[in-house]
C-alpha cells in the first residue's frame, strides 16, 4: 500500500514529468496489475514517465499498445 500511496501522492499536482524507481517492487500480483494500468493511464494523459525497473519484462507489460 505504501508504494501505491506514494505514486498517487506524486500525481496530486499533475506533474509533467514523473520518475518511478521500481514502482512494482514489493507488490502482490493484484497491486502489480493496478500499477501497470496506472502507468498506462499516466502516459496516456500526457505525463512523461521515466521508469527504472530491474525487470525489463515488466516495462513491456506497461507500455501503451
Amino acid at each position: 500500500m505504501k508504494q501505491q500511496f506514494a505514486i498517487v501522492a506524486a500525481l496530486v499536482n499533475n506533474p509533467e514529468l514523473l520518475i518511478l524507481d521500481e514502482p512494482k517492487n514489493g507488490l502482490d500480483p493484484e497491486g502489480i496489475n493496478h500499477i501497470r494500468a496506472l502507468i498506462i493511464k499516466i502516459t496516456k494523459s500526457g505525463t512523461t514517465l521515466i521508469l527504472t525497473p530491474h525487470m525489463l519484462d515488466e516495462v513491456k507489460k506497461s507500455v501503451i499498445k
